[in-house]
């Protein structure tokens, strides 16, 4: 019966040191955005979502429907990916003086090759300067 408490004590500890199944990067301001991913994980698959916040008052907010994004990404090997992406801001959950947005960037995604990543997201095509507080990545790790 005494040793029990210290098996039962080190079970616990050891199932409390498991790795995040997400994280959660936000960076303030107009961008560019630049996230670090680890995707080395070959188990596993990944949903990727962004999300933002708008800040104005109804009549500022009302006209933005949506912006581009250049999304570029850098491989572990320094290769360079570029892709166009649209994000709805006029979907997004709204306050009288803001608008968040929460959006799914890419759904059960595996990468083309596993390790650190570097997705540096840029808004293009926007005469006017966003009102946007940052820009934030959500990456969920699937297996």
């Amino acid at each position: 019966m005494k040793n029990l408490l210290p098996i039962l004590s080190a079970a616990l500890l050891l199932s409390a040191c498991s790795e995040p199944l997400f994280t959660e990067t936000f960076i303030p301001g107009g961008g560019p955005y630049v996230f670090t991913l680890d995707l080395s994980d070959s188990t596993a698959v990944y949903d990727l979502d962004l999300f933002t916040r708008l800040d104005g008052t109804p009549e500022e907010l009302l006209p933005l429907d949506g912006t581009s994004l250049r999304a570029e990404w850098k491989s572990p090997a320094d290769s360079v990916y570029v892709e166009k992406l649209y994000l709805p801001l006029d979907r997004g959950k709204k306050s009288y003086f803001s608008v968040q947005v929460y959006e799914s960037f890419k759904a059960d995604w595996t990468p083309s090759m596993y390790g650190m990543w570097t997705l540096s997201l840029r808004p293009e095509d926007r005469s006017e300067v966003l009102p946007l507080r940052g820009m934030g990545l959500v990456v969920k790790k699937k297996r």
